[in-house]
């Protein structure tokens, strides 16, 4: 997916959230598309811990929502753990 405008919102987002506009490129090109129902599109990139070791410790998530006419709306990373993780048996 090629970017395409940018709303004022997803820029000041991207701004305080310190993710580049070559960040945003590579996104949106090599990240995962999960369509909504109103026609918009999720992108994200998600990173998983590279080894056991790792195993449990939160990955980052980047994602950014486009609309239905390829405008981005917002970008955001998120942190996130495996809830599972951990779990006594």
């Amino acid at each position: 997916m090629k970017l395409g405008k940018i709303t004022t919102y997803a820029l000041a987002r991207m701004k305080q959230r310190g993710i580049s506009l070559a960040t945003l490129r590579y996104l949106l090109a090599h990240g995962r598309v999960e369509r909504k129902c109103d026609g918009a599109r999720l992108v994200y990139l998600e990173n998983t811990p590279p080894c056991p070791a790792r195993a449990g410790a939160p990955g980052r998530t980047l994602y950014a929502l486009v609309d239905r006419e390829g405008e981005v709306i917002t970008v955001e990373r998120r942190v996130r753990r495996d809830i599972n993780h951990g779990a006594l048996h």
